[in-house]
């Protein structure tokens, strides 16, 4: 068993790529966290612990993420307050971050677009980065996380951040610009896969050191990604009627 990371042949643990706090958020409320996939014929799965695959990292790599990703969830999973809002007139159109360790934070998106990448688990069958992957694994061991538009980050937040549950990553593509879509608790991450320059629309909102993070505002109300949720689970309640 070699692990993904170090390239040394040791036991292999249950590795989480997303980590389980971002599950934890669902799992305090009536039910169990699902994971949910717009793939034709894909129904939704209960995950109470969240993913993980136990063919990709040893202990000890899997270890080395862990300030990366506690770092993660201390900076997102928490109350946005009216005093971290950025309005427009009435409303809310995004919020602003003003404490956090940008080599952490952006190292924990490097290492959630990698090992989502090298990853066997059927979540995430629709991230695969390519030669990006060999880049990604020499900027985690040297733990050096680039400037900001090395795989630049992007973060969204859903007014109401249950409402999309956790929905599998995926490729896609802003003005031909490659990006990785990440669900995270009612984030939304858009990681670059890209040698060039983020589109112009993404420029001002990308991830930056000393500078504060601007997390953009989207409503659930009539979201694509809320329409693939209903759709979903109205599929899944379908079959389990025999209907």
């Amino acid at each position: 068993m070699v692990c993904g990371l170090c390239g040394n042949e040791r036991p292999l643990i249950k590795a989480h790529i997303i980590p389980e706090g971002f599950f934890r958020v669902f799992r305090e409320g009536a039910c169990p966290p699902e994971l949910h996939t717009n793939r034709r014929g894909a129904y939704p799965k209960r995950a109470p612990i969240g993913v993980y695959d136990k063919t990709i990292l040893c202990a000890s790599c899997d270890n080395s993420f862990s300030p990366w990703d506690n770092h993660a969830q201390k900076v997102l999973l928490h109350e946005f307050s009216d005093a971290n809002a950025i309005r427009a007139g009435s409303a809310t159109v995004g919020w602003q971050i003003e404490v956090f360790d940008y080599h952490a934070l952006k190292l924990f998106f490097i290492s959630l677009l990698w090992r989502a990448s090298i990853s066997n688990h059927e979540f995430y069958r629709r991230v695969s980065v390519g030669a990006f992957e060999d880049e990604l694994r020499h900027m985690i061991t040297n733990q050096e996380p680039g400037d900001a538009e090395a795989f630049a980050v992007t973060l969204a937040r859903f007014d109401n951040p249950a409402v999309t549950g956790m929905l599998d990553p995926h490729l896609e593509r802003y003005e031909g610009i490659n990006y990785c879509r990440f669900y995270l608790a009612g984030f939304v991450a858009y990681v670059k896969v890209d040698h060039r320059a983020p589109p112009e629309f993404l420029r001002d909102f990308v991830l930056r050191d000393g500078a504060p993070i601007v997390v953009l505002a989207r409503s659930a109300s009539g979201s694509k990604d809320t329409v693939v949720m209903r759709d979903i689970a109205q599929a899944a309640l379908k079959a389990k009627r025999g209907g």
